[in-house]
């Protein structure tokens, strides 16, 4: 059978009559003694520390307020509690050893019933503090597994997203603003070269974190088979054949569904005809042309669980050179702050895209990146961040 082993008590007195008194007074636990202040702040500061020190105030060379302070000073022995031991009850006394950080007093002479309580009760409180200093150092050693596979997590997801280069070869003049909540996203987005012409999915999984990731990966491998393995790539045919994948995949015994899904903007850009096919779950997208702003909307539905299950619309719009184009997910519109500490929403960030959108890609990314870190302000981040801007130049 495990005995625990007694919680260790330093008796500090340069008198040995005292020390003898306290060492019978305390038999139930562990006494060491100093009969200095530096040989106390010796024994404090070894490998096993007391768990209480009983301090005599009134010492030759190095009083019990010097000791005391010079204790909470180190960060090896602040958390020791101290109880003084002093013949001297003025209040002055009291305030001065409260100041060096003393836990107590107990006055000379002393009641043998009293000195044991005050010293039971000091143990109490430094076992608890000792048992909760373990619990957060469990915390923090579980936290830190935690965050290394969440940054594992990360560089995996980077990996499967669209690397920059590819970006830039295919896409041209363009920028893309990409700040996921946490470590890793529930937002993603694809780009495809597909004979001359561009497939561009922007997108926004239920959830963020860990399980917003998993179902981005889950999409985007998806995404890929319809593209390449089943050679889709009208945006309209893209999202039903997805929603019927997710639906299957989340069928457990076909009666239990998991109601999981993904908002997303689909474009397929043709340059030899000008004109771009569109088809969306939720999210629109935004041409600016003339100064003029217009909204595309797709349908009001998800790709995954909904009761209306109607196919997804197609829409063919014309392009000219110079158009711009805007792809997102709500979480730039969404996000709380500004003066009122409130939602952006979408008039407010429509505005922002026609002041700027006459500058290049590069400065309209960084002017909108600086923009939602000051509007965001001290608030937290509400949700994943992705916003992709593109210049046609036909």
């Amino acid at each position: 059978m495990f005995t625990p082993e007694p919680q260790k008590i330093l008796i500090v007195d340069d008198s040995a009559s005292n020390i003898k008194v306290l060492q019978k007074v305390l038999d139930q636990y562990k006494c060491i003694v100093a009969t200095s202040g530096a040989n106390a702040l010796l024994l404090a500061k070894a490998e096993k520390q007391p768990d209480l020190i009983l301090l005599e105030v009134v010492m030759d060379n190095m009083n019990g307020y010097d000791v005391c302070e010079e204790l909470k000073q180190d960060q090896l022995t602040k958390d020791i509690p101290v109880i003084f031991l002093t013949d001297q009850n003025q209040p002055e006394t009291l305030v001065k050893g409260f100041k060096v950080g003393a836990s107590d007093f107990i006055n000379k002479p002393f009641h043998e019933d009293v000195l044991r309580a005050r010293v039971a009760n000091q143990l109490k409180y430094k076992k608890i503090a000792d048992n909760n200093l373990l619990y957060l150092k469990s915390i923090e050693a579980i936290y830190d597994t935690i965050t290394d596979s969440m940054y594992y997590a990360q560089r995996i997801q980077e990996a499967t997203l669209p690397h920059k280069s590819y970006l830039d070869k295919v896409l041209g003049e363009h920028f893309l603003f990409y700040k996921p909540r946490d470590i890793v996203s529930g937002d993603f987005y694809l780009v495809h070269q597909i004979a001359h012409k561009i497939l561009l999915v922007v997108a926004d999984c239920t959830g963020h974190g860990v399980p917003g990731a998993l179902m981005s990966m889950m999409s985007m491998a998806l995404i890929n088979e319809i593209i390449n393995i089943e050679k889709t790539n009208r945006p309209n045919l893209i999202l039903d054949q997805l929603r019927t994948l997710i639906i299957k995949t989340f069928s457990n015994d076909g009666n239990n569904i998991v109601s999981d899904g993904l908002d997303a903007a689909i474009v397929l850009i043709d340059p030899e005809t000008d004109s771009m096919e569109y088809a969306g779950a939720n999210l629109p997208i935004y041409l600016i042309r003339n100064n003029e702003l217009i909204e595309f909307k797709g349908n009001r539905m998800p790709v995954g669980i909904y009761p209306s299950q109607a196919p997804f619309s197609n829409h063919k719009i014309k392009l000219r050179p110079g158009d711009l184009m805007y792809f997102f997910t709500d979480g730039y519109p969404d996000q709380f702050g500004g003066e009122a500490n409130r939602k952006m929403m979408l008039g407010h960030f429509k505005a922002l895209l026609l002041k700027q959108h006459n500058l290049s890609m590069k400065e309209q990314k960084k002017l909108l990146s600086d923009y939602f870190n000051d509007w965001m302000g001290h608030n937290e981040q509400i949700d994943d961040v992705l916003l992709m801007g593109y210049r046609y130049k036909g």
